[in-house]
């Protein structure tokens, strides 16, 4: 009868070990799930989190700038010359052509140096100077369609 109580007492406890894991196991995926599901978590500890343009927070070896991760330095360089057209056919001044132009060389030199939360902020105060224009210097068609370009710019340093 010993060993038949004993056998219980084992199974018992074996149980609850194998029970006890399992709640742990779940708990640990859902705190993990809630660092990495949200733009907040740095998954793969490269330094770089989804709201700063990570495109793949599971791979340590792709972020912005690096990897497969799109830089869209090609498509801020268009905006530049949109705006430099700008100035030169007189619809807006130099001043307001410089203002302009500073945001998005600072969005470029921000996203050489790998900090793409600044890069983004710059093109966002570039948005924000251009809905400034509209429509008293700038023609609504011309602004939304630069602003439109400089919108898809940010989604693709945040998705990559």
């Amino acid at each position: 009868m010993e060993k038949t109580s004993a056998y219980r007492s084992s199974k018992l406890i074996f149980l609850l070990v194998l029970a006890s894991i399992g709640i742990v196991s779940y708990q640990n995926q859902t705190a993990y799930a809630g660092a990495c599901g949200s733009t907040e978590g740095d998954c793969d500890q490269d330094g770089f989190t989804p709201s700063e343009g990570d495109c793949d927070d599971y791979n340590a070896n792709i972020y912005p700038g690096h990897g497969s991760c799109s830089v869209p330095i090609k498509e801020i360089n268009e905006v530049i010359i949109d705006v430099q057209e700008l100035a030169n056919e007189g619809e807006i001044t130099s001043a307001q052509s410089n203002a302009l132009l500073v945001k998005l060389e600072s969005a470029i030199k921000k996203i050489e140096s790998d900090k793409i939360s600044g890069a983004i902020g710059s093109l966002n105060a570039f948005i924000n100077q251009i809905k400034a224009f509209i429509p008293k210097v700038i023609d609504p068609e011309i602004g939304n369609q630069l602003i439109l370009d400089v919108q898809n710019i940010i989604m693709i340093l945040k998705t990559g």
